[in-house]
This record gives C-alpha cells, sequence and structure tokens, in this order.
C-alpha cells in the first residue's frame, strides 16, 4: 500500500498536467494528507510516551499508586482511541485520493487511446 502522500503527490501531478475535473482540489488533499500525517505522528509519540508511563507504574499498595495508574490507564486508553479514529479517517481519505488518481488516470488513458485511434 502507498504511503499517503505519495498519493497526494501522484494527484498532484495529474491535475497539473488537466487530468482531473475542474471540482476536485488536489491541492486541499494534499494539505489534508499533511495535517493527519502530523496528527498521527504526534499522537504515535504521545501514546508511546504515555504507554511507557503506564507500564513503569508499579504497584505498591497505596492509593497514589493506584490513582496514578488509573489516571495512566484512562490517558493510554483516550489516546489509542484519538489514534483510531485519525486512522479511520485515513481510511475515507485515502479511498478518495485513490478514485481520483484511478479516474485521472483513467482519463489520460483514455485521451492517448483515442489519440492512437485517430
Amino acid at each position: 500500500m502507498k504511503p499517503l502522500h505519495e498519493l497526494a503527490d501522484a494527484l498532484a501531478i495529474l491535475a497539473r498536467e488537466g487530468w482531473t475535473p475542474p471540482d476536485r482540489d488536489a491541492a486541499s488533499l494534499a494539505q489534508q494528507v499533511r495535517e493527519m500525517e502530523a496528527q498521527q505522528t504526534q499522537t504515535q509519540e504521545v501514546l508511546q510516551a504515555v504507554e511507557y508511563l503506564h507500564e513503569a507504574c508499579e504497584p505498591d499498595g497505596t492509593d497514589a499508586a493506584r490513582e496514578r495508574w488509573l489516571r495512566l490507564q484512562r490517558r493510554v486508553t483516550s489516546t489509542r482511541l484519538q489514534l483510531a479514529r485519525i486512522n479511520e479517517a485515513e481510511v475515507y481519505l485515502r479511498a478518495e485520493l485513490e478514485r481520483q488518481v484511478w479516474l485521472a488516470r483513467h482519463l489520460r488513458a483514455q485521451s492517448e487511446a483515442q489519440q492512437a485511434a485517430a
């Protein structure tokens, strides 16, 4: 599976060549890809840090340790859910990019076939 930014780059090239419909905004999709990749990176870094703290929290029989562990558990769960939502949004963005790239390539191939037949 191609990285998302490669699909956005391919669509941008096809758009510059004129193979995308005028109502499609390849630049906007590319911006969404950059923002999503930045969100994924940031959220993954936060998750790694919180998971490390959570795993390092040893039970010592005190209420303070229990409360800390529970607080970290909530943070880990919340961050995992946040990453899952970002990943779900990536699926839809990827589908849109793949669709637009395929259609643009199809239009280009159709034009080339018509020119070859002429």
